[in-house]
């Protein structure tokens, strides 16, 4: 069998060298494909499967969380307020009707004075007749005059009966009316602050409702549904 000569096989192993390196450059396998995108995030503060839309930042994030506390703890306050200043309504309302019924009270009371001072001015009037008459005795004849002075007597006994009368009706009627009226000022002016009160607590809270409602509404627009890494929650969360 013929041999190589030695330089010939020399040849013939770089011919075979070169050979299996084209081999090999052609069987090479191709660039591997670029990695695969990462899943968009699936979580949501709301509770929802994320639908799309950007990311967001750990610091995004931690301004939601914290705008998310802002939102629950004020509507814990206004949850809170509501039912206390119903409550208080209510109180001003039957305290009205109360005030009512007292302002009838005083009512009453007055037009028994009122009652009382015509009597008064009747009493008066027939005082002064009384006294009128009185002069005429002096000027009448004498054969007049002990009658004149009899019936005086009468009507003076009659006029003095009358304005002892009056007088006890005084002690009891003047007194209740002006005790009556304090007393109806006094729970006026003290129910009249509480209103003024009330209607400011009442103003604040639904202003504050409203303002709820406004920044509840803002932050399910920009926050709620916006997906996040769980790992930026989980950061967050320790502090970081």
């Amino acid at each position: 069998m013929p041999t190589l000569h030695p330089a010939t096989r020399i040849a013939a192993s770089l011919l075979l060298a070169f050979a299996t390196a084209l081999a090999l450059a052609q069987t090479a396998p191709t660039k591997p494909a670029a990695k695969a995108a990462a899943k968009p995030a699936g979580k949501t503060l709301s509770g929802k499967a994320a639908s799309g839309g950007k990311l967001m930042t750990r610091d995004e994030l931690r301004s939601c969380l914290k705008r998310l506390d802002g939102v629950n703890q004020s509507g814990k306050t206004i949850e809170v307020q509501r039912p206390a200043l119903d409550r208080e309504r209510e109180e001003l309302k039957q305290s009205g009707e109360a005030l009512k019924a007292e302002r009838a009270d005083v009512d009453r009371r007055l037009a028994l004075v009122r009652e009382w001072e015509a009597r008064m001015r009747a009493h008066a009037a027939e005082i002064e007749g009384y006294n009128k008459r009185s002069i005429e005795v002096q000027e009448a004849p004498r054969n007049r005059q002990d009658a004149m002075v009899e019936a005086l007597k009468v009507d003076r006994e009659r006029l003095q009966k009358t304005r002892d009368t009056l007088a006890a009706e005084e002690a009891l009627l003047v007194p209740a009316y002006q005790g009556s009226v304090k007393d109806f000022n006094e729970h006026a002016s003290a129910r009249d602050a509480k209103v003024a009160d009330w209607n400011l607590r009442n103003a604040a809270a639904l202003d504050a409702a409203i303002k709820h409602e406004e920044a509840r509404a803002l932050w399910l627009n920009e926050c709620a549904n916006r997906p996040y890494l769980e790992d930026d929650e989980t950061a967050i969360k320790a502090g970081k």
